[in-house]
């Protein structure tokens, strides 16, 4: 006897090629681009000699130090850095299968795909799917962690408990921020321990572990840890924070939670994972707000959250939404409806889901590297570069441009060490939004504009007026 699908059926097979056709159609296009600040300096530490030292040179945030690991070991096996984004577009895919393969059978196949569709074609998830950035490493250890606390949570499992704080422990490693994401798959795994969950010491050694294993990965380096924090790097309007975190989760799983909110009943009992949308609330207390995008650790999770919400929903319902859903998902992808959101939830030019700079058309360092290569290598010049020119990634195109050209010394204006002077004659590149009066009254001399595109100003310097 032919065995009965359940309602909402969706095969692996499907769902493995469907997000296989996800990932070549939306993907593709944004692995090949240059790379920019943080991925650079990704690449600086990946070139340390050795993990140990890659570890013992955490001094600041760029520093995925487990990522930074794999990195390492993509150098050493001779991968080019543009061929590396294929790392986190892997972590990616193997994020979404495994979330599938994991709660398919406890959410629906149907549901779930849905919530799935409409994480996987949301411009943050395309933009972390192709960075070369430890943010989706961490969304997939956060993913294993969260199956191994459900299994342990169910059975009491030790070896689940013991692959609980190993996620955790690497999670951790990726950035100190994932606990945010293991906390995440806490919470949401607390239901599992019963209807009086808070008298089951699972949920508490859940937590204990967790944290054990956040405190193990930097005892040894807890002072570079608390260098790093007292950079105080981060968004100083924690409100515009929470806005851009808010309209990134709203937008991404828009039209799931609308359908949601009509069949949704919610319980007592699942009100740990309810919790799981307020967490980035708790960050108000820090001295300094993070960077949104920290928060996109919870998105897979938020995926999970949003399928239960969609049990109940009939299956021509959900087919329904799951054609919505795609379709939203490539609208809202599109570069019209990206950079028309990026203006508003964006401060000070940042913006971490949408249309930062570096995602732009307009982001070609190598335009401005080759034409100093070019034009003005050969005169001796030197070239001076602002920190909102995106210096790490022009010098890396500078090098790129032509290895055997003889360059200019390139000094680089940075937070901590402001350059107050530059010598005559030299090339100062500025962002498009940088005022170059500030550098004038700085260098007391002025800036004769010499080029310019979407991204670079490249003025002269020189001592006498206009």
């Amino acid at each position: 006897m032919e065995k009965k699908k359940p309602i909402g059926f969706v095969s692996g097979r499907f769902f493995l090629f469907f997000t296989a056709v996800v990932s070549a159609v939306f993907y593709a296009g944004y692995l090949d681009r240059e790379l920019w600040f943080d991925e650079v300096l990704t690449l600086q530490f990946a070139l340390l000699p050795s993990p140990l030292e890659i570890y013992r040179s955490y001094t600041i945030p760029n520093n995925q130090i487990v990522h930074t690991w794999f990195i390492h070991w993509l150098v050493n096996c001779g991968i080019p850095p543009e061929s590396m984004r294929l790392f986190p577009l892997l972590c990616a895919i193997l994020t979404i299968i495994i979330l599938w393969r994991a709660f398919s059978r406890e959410k629906g196949p149907l549901p779930l795909t849905v919530a799935l569709t409409a994480l996987m074609v949301s411009p943050p998830f395309l933009l972390y799917a192709s960075a070369l950035r430890g943010y989706m490493l961490a969304a997939l250890l956060t993913v294993s962690a969260l199956c191994s606390a459900r299994k342990y949570a169910l059975s009491g499992n030790r070896i689940a408990l013991a692959l609980w704080f190993l996620s955790a422990f690497f999670a951790c490693g990726v950035m100190p921020s994932a606990l945010a994401g293991i906390g995440a798959a806490g919470l949401y795994s607390i239901p599992y321990c019963g209807k009086k969950y808070w008298r089951n010491r699972r949920v508490y050694l859940l937590a204990a572990t967790a944290i054990a294993g956040f405190l193990l990965f930097y005892a040894p380096i807890v002072r570079n840890l608390l260098q790093a924090f007292d950079l105080k790097e981060g968004w100083h309007e924690p409100f515009a924070a929470i806005l851009a975190v808010t309209v990134a989760v709203a937008v991404t799983f828009l039209l799931p939670l609308a359908a949601g909110a009509f069949f949704h009943h919610p319980r007592l009992r699942e009100l740990p994972r309810t919790l799981i949308w307020f967490l980035p609330l708790g960050a108000l207390i820090l001295p300094v707000y993070p960077f949104p995008r920290v928060w996109f650790i919870l998105f897979p999770v938020m995926a999970l959250l949003t399928a239960g919400y969609l049990r109940r929903m009939p299956e021509k319902g959900l087919k329904i939404l799951w054609a919505a859903a795609l379709f939203w998902g490539i609208f809202s992808c599109t570069a019209l409806f990206r950079e028309s959101v990026s203006l508003p939830v964006s401060r000070g030019g940042q913006d971490d889901f949408y249309a930062p700079r570096f995602v732009r058309q307009s982001f070609t360092p190598s335009l401005t590297a080759r034409m100093l290569c070019r034009e003005y290598a050969a005169s001796g010049s030197g070239i001076f570069i602002t920190f909102d020119a995106d210096p790490f990634a022009l010098n890396y195109a500078l090098t790129a441009a032509d290895k055997e050209a003889v360059l200019p010394p390139v000094v680089i204006d940075v937070p901590f060490g402001k350059v107050k002077g530059v010598p005559e004659n030299t090339l100062c590149v500025l962002s498009a939004d940088d005022d170059p009066a500030v550098y004038e009254k700085r260098f007391t001399g002025k800036l004769w504009e010499v080029y310019h595109n979407g991204i670079h100003k490249v003025y002269l310097f020189r001592r006498e007026s206009k």
